[in-house]
């Protein structure tokens, strides 16, 4: 129980997370906040200050920044506007210029653009803390099985991948995802080009054409790699990998999307909140029992792919989310002209509606997964 706790509070704390990054650019450009509130669902304490509603909500899952201007139809602001031209809400006066509406387009954007961007800042820190800790998975090879293709080559125990049909690979975790987004190529026949160095430093590259294995029913080269995770050395290297680690995440979520959309994939490999919560608390309960680093550490590397993705989720240009609206911005600075309200107002409309109906089907998924 404890552990299910935890996991929905670090899940919501991420959410949250994002959310600050809007609240403290807005106030940072003097967009007035009407509400910033950790948790969701009705107010168990809230204190007014500065002109902003502070609220701790009933579900700790998430949060929100309601700011001036950022949805007169939501908000009501039209009709709670005084005769002087300030804004009425919740109470509270506001003077027109504080309204998002108001501000500067590049003003907007960076607002809008903070939520994301302070995911990828969390998502940074873990990563650092991570990689200090556990290291890097570099893509040496452990060994050549006998009788494979790879066996037909110089490739020898102790080298290093490079490369694989010109994509770059800095991790072993590179290699699996070129296995997983050409598994199809692969079966068909095509061949794998593998840049690879010599523990002298020498470089070569060699074409291997995998081969079918009865064992495992896949297609395989005969490279086996370890896996195991090695100390980072410097404080260089450490940014360096810390930092990759946050764009492997990112592509990780860009190249499951395309397996998605591409049918690459079954609906049963798609997660949405409750399997995401099931899997973390799972995840932390099985490394409690190696201690409570162990169960930290697993934490952390579910908060920072969960925080990655979300930035990068929430970037998409898809009305209603943070990309549709910086698309909306962009425009507006190219043709130095707003699109109309209500224009703005009918696709964030149809946006939502279909995000509403997309979490409907990821929320049923989940929990017909989880009822099997």
């Amino acid at each position: 129980m404890l552990s299910l706790i935890i996991s929905i509070i670090a899940l919501g704390f991420i959410i949250f997370f994002h959310e600050l990054g809007h609240f403290l650019l807005a106030k940072a450009c003097g967009v007035g906040v009407v509400e910033f509130s950790l948790g969701m669902g009705p107010r168990l304490l809230t204190l007014v200050r500065g002109n902003t509603r502070y609220s701790l909500k009933a579900l700790p899952f998430g949060g929100s920044c309601m700011m001036v201007g950022e949805d007169p139809e939501m908000t009501g602001e039209e009709e709670g506007e005084t005769s002087s031209g300030h804004i009425e809400l919740d109470g509270r006066v506001y003077r027109k210029e504080s309204s998002f509406l108001e501000k500067p387009a590049w003003k907007r954007f960076l607002i809008i653009a903070a939520g994301p961007v302070f995911n990828f800042i969390l998502a940074f820190l873990l990563s650092l803390v991570i990689t200090q800790q556990a290291g890097v998975d570099r893509p040496v090879i452990l060994s050549v099985e006998e009788g494979m293709p790879a066996a037909q080559t110089e490739i020898q125990p102790g080298d290093t991948v490079l490369a694989l049909n010109g994509e770059k690979i800095t991790v072993y975790r590179d290699i699996q995802m070129f296995l997983l987004m050409h598994q199809q190529e692969i079966a068909e026949g095509m061949p794998v080009s593998i840049t690879y160095a010599h523990e002298d430093g020498t470089k070569r590259t060699e074409t291997i054409l995998p081969a079918y294995a009865e064992d495992t029913g896949s297609y395989r080269m005969g490279l086996v790699f370890s896996g195991s995770y090695q100390p980072v050395t410097g404080a260089g290297e450490l940014l360096r990998y810390s930092a990759y680690n946050v764009e492997f995440c990112i592509r990780s979520t860009v190249s499951s999307l395309e397996l998605l959309f591409t049918g690459r994939v079954h609906k049963d490999d798609v997660m949405g909140p409750v399997r995401m919560v099931a899997v973390m608390d799972d995840t932390v309960e099985t490394a409690s029992q190696y201690g409570l680093w162990s169960m930290a550490m697993s934490l952390m590397n579910l908060a920072l792919l969960i925080s990655a993705s979300l930035g990068a989720m929430n970037l998409l240009p898809i009305p209603a989310l943070d990309g549709g609206q910086l698309l909306f911005i962009l425009i507006e600075m190219i043709c130095r002209r707003p699109l109309p309200r209500e224009w703005i107002g009918r696709i964030n409309m149809a946006g939502m509606l279909f995000l509403l109906g997309l979490m409907f089907l990821i929320l049923f998924n989940d929990i017909s997964f989880m009822l099997r």
